[in-house]
């Protein structure tokens, strides 16, 4: 592995973060073992003692386990305990984020179908009210990832497929993590590009509307590619 060498201020927090990111872009996999203090100390030129205090923040917020006489080791992100809060600090690692996505593919554009199918007017009016905030959001406040969540779990709604519901309902706090992300990432490499995630909802939901299921299905496919593109390129 390759680490750059780092400046001296804020020791702990830069190589928490220089971790952090060799994660994210997979240069570091989940369930791997981290190198010693010794060898992190000297690859990062810091003092043990940085390297100590950033692996305990990590730890802390559930990154890596560190095991007695075993080492420092990267945890998976546990989607199967998705209905517990997520902290905006707990990282998926690039590999985890495609496999989401390979899953909310399955998910969502099934859901998507199904709502053109089914919906009813009270739902169409959920959707219509998620829109409104998103459109309404400033691009720095947390209102337009609250509304995107909300835009999809109103979807799974108009699905009236229990299953689905619940699946959804299960997925949440770890769909408002990727959202949080994902339009932290368009904010600051593209501004433009958040019009354009409000004009996909917006596409997804007038195909609900008129019930037209495979315009719908294909309304979310392009939707959720065009974030996970985006995700997976910030990530490179």
């Amino acid at each position: 592995m390759a680490f750059k060498q780092i400046e001296n201020r804020k020791i702990s927090e830069i190589v928490r973060q220089q971790i952090e990111d060799m994660i994210q872009r997979g240069e570091i996999q989940p369930g791997e073992k981290l190198d010693s203090v010794v060898k992190l100390a000297d690859q990062f030129n810091v003092s043990r003692s940085a390297v100590r205090e950033a692996l305990s923040a990590m730890r802390a917020v559930g990154i890596v386990t560190i095991k007695q006489g075993e080492g420092t080791f990267v945890n998976k992100y546990d989607f199967s305990n998705v209905v517990h809060s997520v902290s905006r600090e707990r990282i998926i690692a690039k590999t985890e984020m495609l496999e989401l996505f390979e899953m909310r593919k399955i998910i969502e554009v099934g859901a998507a179908e199904l709502a053109a199918e089914k919906r009813e007017e009270a739902h169409l009016q959920a959707l219509e009210h998620a829109l409104k905030d998103m459109k309404e959001a400033e691009p720095e406040e947390s209102l337009g990832e609250a509304a995107d969540v909300t835009f999809h779990l109103a979807l799974a709604e108009a699905s009236k497929n229990s299953m689905m519901i619940d699946m959804m309902q299960q997925l949440s706090e770890t769909l408002r993590k990727t959202m949080f992300e994902s339009r932290r990432a368009w904010l600051f490499s593209r501004r433009d590009t958040l019009e354009r995630l409000y004009e996909e909802h917006e596409r997804i939901y007038k195909a609900i509307k008129k019930q037209e299921p495979e315009e719908a299905r294909v309304a979310m496919l392009c939707h959720l590619q065009n974030v996970e593109n985006t995700l997976v390129e910030e990530r490179e």
